[in-house]
């Protein structure tokens, strides 16, 4: 019988989650652990959140998957009947169906010494994990300052008075660690306590700080601020392990796009992509296009097609640019469709990227900072205003895209106008962002070589499982007797 420590990790159904955790156990599979991935039954998750763990399963011979079973037909029924309209709470109520099969499937293997579930999708994973025993843990894919803002906001919401937080506008508002942001960049689902998103976010951040730890997505140089405020020893916070950059390696991939940026100049090239699903409307996409010929500069651009605007085929996203613009703009720029799969790492570490237009998605970011590549922040959804806040203002290696209200549009003359002010930097400031870059892209680097923050802060995790692995055992016997 194996005497290898077995970490049992529950993925939600994002795909943007669901990647990180699983780069996550391919790290404790590398660390001498063993890892079974839980994850939600089929009709739960979209076709690519099983391709993507397919991918993986090829990839890592010795990464067991366990399919939860399906809820009861009688919760799916109820849920069919009530399904409320915000993907967030539906996706809580898809989780909790899950936590019987999960609590059934814990108590089937010998021992568990540690469950590390998503931080927002399967929070009540944890209170499974201490039903049956076993240390729960939460992986937050996204980065500490995040993470201070999430923990502060139950208290913040209950002791402020005066009105809701939407009618604060662009007021600051402050958290432990965390550059002073606008109001109007929190979470959607603390805006406005009239509704049950408001309860459902509150209830999910409140129930993190019962976590045995929670495993960040980030190094400690990077979120240095908000670190220190998470350790502070008179917050009431678990323990946090900065195991980060948790980043997939790049596929050596051969993409179109790639022999096309090989004939470029060092640099010169405005990378334009919002990630794996988030769009811009039909008339976002035509001032894009305006202000991107107006610049003159080169690009490429990934382009997806707002949900129900395009075909089925590869290249109808392609189809929703204005009349002309790719024979105009052919000696200097490329747009792919987001379906053709661009290799976002390989594109971002090539020599002639020379910034990146982001939606200021965690995993973006992440993969730029280690890239050495500036960003124009554009962020649409979740925490990727909270994440546009801390790019600008703290690690200071990006600028805001122009005129650019939540939910608003961004003209032609603004687009144009960013695409100058990043890549048409004055001598000085260009040294100042350099720099910058270079000194995240080294520690970047750094955070999981021998000796590393990142290295040293997963040992400390690993050994924290052995020295309560006797207990773990224990309790998983116990368990199986309630």
């Amino acid at each position: 019988m194996s005497t290898a420590r077995m970490v049992v990790v529950v993925p939600g159904q994002s795909i943007s989650h669901l990647i990180p955790m699983l780069d996550f156990a391919a790290i404790c599979l590398h660390g001498g652990l063993e890892v079974t991935v839980a994850v939600p039954d089929p009709t739960l998750t979209a076709p690519a959140f099983r391709s993507t763990l397919c991918r993986y399963a090829s990839r890592l011979p010795s990464l067991s998957i366990h399919s939860l079973p399906p809820p009861p037909a009688q919760q799916q029924s109820l849920k069919a009947a009530n399904a409320p309209a915000h993907p967030f709470i539906r996706m809580q109520a898809a989780t909790r169906s899950q936590a019987p099969g999960l609590r059934d499937f814990l108590l089937s293997l010998p021992a568990v010494h540690a469950l590390v579930a998503d931080m927002l999708d399967v929070v009540s994973a944890v209170d499974v994990a201490a039903e049956v025993g076993v240390p729960g843990h939460l992986f937050f894919s996204t980065g500490a300052a995040t993470l201070s803002v999430f923990l502060g906001l139950p208290s913040f919401c209950s002791t402020r008075s005066g009105g809701e937080l939407k009618d604060l506008g662009d007021a600051p508002v402050s958290f432990p660690g965390v550059p002073p942001m606008p109001a109007s960049h929190l979470v959607d689902g603390v805006l406005d306590s009239g509704t049950d998103l408001y309860t459902a976010s509150l209830d999910v951040f409140g129930r993190m700080a019962a976590a045995s730890g929670i495993l960040v997505n980030t190094f400690e140089a990077l979120d240095s601020s908000a670190v220190a405020a998470l350790r502070d020893p008179d917050r009431a916070t678990p323990p946090v392990y900065c195991v980060g950059p948790v980043v997939a390696e790049a596929e050596e991939r051969h993409h179109p796009c790639l022999p096309w940026l090989d004939a470029q100049t060092k640099r010169s090239v405005v990378f334009l992509c919002f990630g794996s699903r988030c769009t811009v409307s039909l008339e976002q996409i035509g001032e894009m296009a305006e202000g991107l010929e107006r610049s003159g500069h080169r690009f490429l651009w990934v382009l997806r097609a707002p949900p129900g605007s395009a075909t089925g085929e590869p290249d109808a996203a392609l189809s929703l640019l204005p009349e002309r613009f790719l024979a105009r703009t052919a000696d200097k720029g490329l747009v792919v469709a987001a379906s053709s799969g661009v290799p976002q790492l390989q594109v971002l570490r090539h020599a002639s990227t020379g910034a990146f237009v982001s939606h200021c998605g965690w995993n973006s970011t992440l993969e730029a900072v280690g890239a050495g590549v500036p960003m124009v922040c554009w962020p649409l959804v979740a925490e990727q205003w909270m994440n546009k806040v801390y790019i600008v203002e703290e690690l200071k290696v990006g600028v805001e895209v122009r005129g650019y209200k939540r939910g608003g549009l961004v003209t032609a003359a603004d687009v144009d106008a960013t695409v100058r002010q990043i890549m048409d930097m004055e001598p000085e400031c260009r040294r100042a962002v350099e720099e910058r870059l270079v000194e995240m892209k080294e520690s970047t680097a750094a955070a999981w070589k021998e000796g590393g923050s990142s290295r040293t802060v997963f040992a400390e995790f690993v050994n924290q499982m052995e020295q309560g692995s006797e207990n773990c055992r224990k309790c998983s016997v116990v368990g199986k007797n309630l």
